[in-house]
C-alpha cells in the first residue's frame, strides 16, 4: 500500500467493499463504498445469478475521528436467469449490517456495549449516533440477548441474593411496576431480572432455570416478604434460606420506633415533639454502637434518665 492503494479500505475495516468517496457536510463524514462481490447464486436453483442494477443504502457507522458517520453502500441487485425458478431478484446480502439495516453490526454492538456496559442512556447514545431510540434498544436487544442467554456468562453460583425494586412509578395509567432481582452475593453481580415481585413470578423463574445450575446454590438471601420465600419452593428447597441483614435492622429499627412512641404516651401523655427527652434522642436510638461517640452515649443515657424519672423509680423505659 505504498501508493496509497487501499488505504482507505484498511481504515475502513469492512471486507467486501471498495471505498468510492468521502465528503464531509454539516458536521457528517458520509463514506460511499460499492460491493464487490463478482458473481452471486440463486439460493432456489443453484443457478449462477446476474446483476440486474445497484441502489444506495445509507446506515450509520461508528464515529469517524469524533464525528458522526453515515455509511452510504452502492448495494448490489441480483436477478435469477433460469426462467422456471420462482426467484427472481433479490439484494445482496451483507453481513456487516445488523438485522433492521439501519446500524451495521459493529455499530450496534457498540450502543449495545455503551447502554449494557457504561450504563449510559438509550436516549444519549441515539443522539450521538444521529438515530432514533428504538433503534438503539432494537440493537441493545439484538446484541445483548446472546450475551445474556450465554450459560458462561453467570457461572456456578453458591449464594444466592433475591429482592425487589420499584421498576415504574405508579401513574393514573397503571400502578407501581415491580421487578425481582437475582445477584450472585459472592461475585457482587448481577443474574437476571424478573418482572413482578410476587411468588409465582419467582417461582416461574427457578422453573426455567438449569436444575444442575440450581442444585449448586448452597444459600439463598431474601428479605422478609412471604412471596420471596413461597417462590423459592420447590426448586431451591435444599438452600439454606437466611434473611437479608438490611431488612432484619429495619425490622428491629420499627419494634424500637414503636416502643419509643409508646413510652412517650405512657410518659407525657402526647406524641414527641421536639423538646422532649425521646423525641431527641429517637435517631441515636438507631445508631449502630459502633457508630457512636462519647457525645452520643451521654444524650442516650440521659434521654432515658429523664425517662424514668417522669416514669418513676424502679420502672424501665422498655416496659
Amino acid at each position: 500500500m505504498g501508493d496509497g492503494s487501499g488505504l482507505a479500505e484498511a481504515m475502513l475495516g469492512i471486507d467486501g467493499v471498495r471505498v468510492t468517496n468521502v465528503c464531509e457536510a454539516d458536521g457528517e463524514v458520509t463514506i460511499e463504498v460499492e460491493t464487490t462481490e463478482p458473481r452471486s447464486w440463486c439460493e432456489r436453483c443453484g443457478c449462477r445469478a446476474e446483476s440486474q442494477d445497484r441502489m444506495w443504502v445509507d446506515v450509520r457507522d461508528l464515529e469517524c475521528f469524533g464525528r458522526p458517520t453515515r455509511l452510504r453502500i452502492w448495494k448490489r441487485r441480483w436477478r435469477c436467469r433460469e426462467v422456471l425458478c420462482v426467484a427472481r431478484t433479490w439484494t445482496e446480502p451483507l453481513g456487516f449490517l445488523d438485522a433492521q439495516v439501519v446500524l451495521t453490526r459493529r455499530t450496534g454492538a457498540e450502543a449495545c456495549r455503551r447502554v449494557g456496559e457504561l450504563a449510559r442512556p438509550v436516549s444519549q447514545v441515539a443522539d450521538e449516533f444521529g438515530v432514533c431510540w428504538e433503534t438503539v434498544m432494537n440493537a441493545v436487544v439484538e446484541h445483548g440477548t446472546p450475551l445474556v442467554d450465554d450459560p458462561n456468562r453467570v457461572g456456578a453460583v453458591r449464594q444466592l441474593g433475591v429482592d425487589e425494586t420499584s421498576f415504574l412509578r405508579a401513574n393514573r395509567h397503571h400502578h407501581t411496576i415491580y421487578a425481582t432481582g437475582l445477584v450472585d452475593l459472592e461475585a457482587r453481580r448481577l443474574i437476571d431480572m424478573v418482572e413482578g415481585n410476587a411468588a409465582a413470578d419467582l417461582r416461574k423463574w427457578t422453573a426455567n432455570a438449569d436444575p444442575a445450575w440450581l442444585a449448586g446454590i448452597e444459600v439463598v438471601a431474601t428479605d422478609l416478604a412471604q412471596s420471596f420465600r413461597a417462590g423459592l419452593s420447590p426448586h431451591l428447597d435444599h438452600a439454606i434460606r437466611v434473611a437479608d441483614p438490611f431488612h432484619v435492622v429495619r425490622v428491629a429499627n420499627r419494634c424500637c420506633n414503636a416502643v419509643r412512641r409508646r413510652v412517650q404516651n405512657q410518659t407525657l401523655g402526647h406524641r414527641g415533639r421536639k423538646d422532649d427527652p425521646l423525641y431527641k434522642i429517637r435517631k441515636l436510638l438507631l445508631t449502630g454502637s459502633e457508630r457512636l461517640n462519647e457525645r452520643g452515649r451521654d444524650r442516650m443515657l440521659l434521654g432515658r434518665h429523664c425517662c424514668v424519672g417522669r416514669l418513676g423509680a424502679g420502672r424501665s423505659v422498655l416496659e
